[in-house]
């Protein structure tokens, strides 16, 4: 296989039966511009997808309201497309969109519509960071969707949101060694480090276990969505390999 500087060039991704939806997490967004910039979450995933004969599609909501306003968004954002309205759809979640994914299936009606539920570095079990958050005054009027993220609110999630028997939940959950983690990372990475073990930077690698693990993806928070800086940048396997590996 031919080789870059940096890192090999992805592998072909199969071909689904049915289309793809990406969810992004919090403070996400489909795509957005900063100045001259463009910046999609998903970097080049959906193109890279649909390259193998796949309809893969990011769907943006509010990138910092609770799992139920975010959920309905995407409900309202496939009820409304004739192209997704009456046929089966594979999530993909990064983050908190793995948590708005399963949502949508148990608790909004979606169980008859999912095939497949797949999340990446998803907080199932919480993230510690959301529990220190909490203490900052105004936060959680501010930005609700980090209360749905303790560790006791996720716990109260799973009890309350059931996986449907009819749907395939997969997880891949990811952790970072130091060296290569986003600098921008490096404080939370320390911090969970110490409370909760092997980590992305973000969720613990234990927290985004769910459903069948398809694999443990060595790589932090953002380099699972395409976001290369610091170190990381010089990991050799390209992100879109591991969404190839899904399908």
């Amino acid at each position: 296989m031919a080789t870059s500087f940096f890192r090999d060039p992805p592998r072909s991704a199969a071909r689904c039966r049915y289309p793809i939806l990406l969810l992004h997490g919090l403070f996400g967004f489909v795509q957005k511009r900063f100045g001259l910039f463009e910046a999609n979450y998903f970097r080049g995933v959906a193109p890279y997808l649909n390259q193998a004969g796949n309809r893969a599609r990011a769907i943006g909501v509010h990138p910092w309201q609770t799992i139920d306003y975010r959920t309905r968004q995407i409900l309202s954002a496939i009820e409304n497309d004739p192209e997704l309205k009456d046929q089966p759809l594979n999530l993909i979640g990064h983050s908190m969109g793995g948590l708005d994914a399963r949502y949508a299936v148990s608790a909004l009606g979606l169980g008859d519509r999912v095939a497949s539920v797949t999340t990446i570095a998803t907080p199932h079990r919480g993230s510690f960071l959301a529990d220190l958050f909490l203490w900052i005054p105004g936060i959680r009027k501010a930005f609700p969707a980090i209360s749905n993220l303790t560790l006791r609110a996720t716990e109260e999630f799973n009890r309350e949101v059931p996986d449907d028997p009819r749907v395939r939940y997969l997880s891949i959950p990811a952790a970072s060694p130091f060296w290569s983690c986003c600098p921008l990372l490096w404080p939370t990475w320390l911090i969970l480090q110490i409370h909760s073990g092997a980590n992305d930077g973000q969720v613990s690698l234990e927290s985004a276990k769910w459903g069948e693990v398809l694999f443990e993806k060595r790589a932090d928070h953002v380099h699972l969505i395409g976001m290369r800086y610091g170190l990381n940048c010089l990991q050799r396997e390209s992100h879109l390999d591991m969404y190839g590996r899904i399908t």
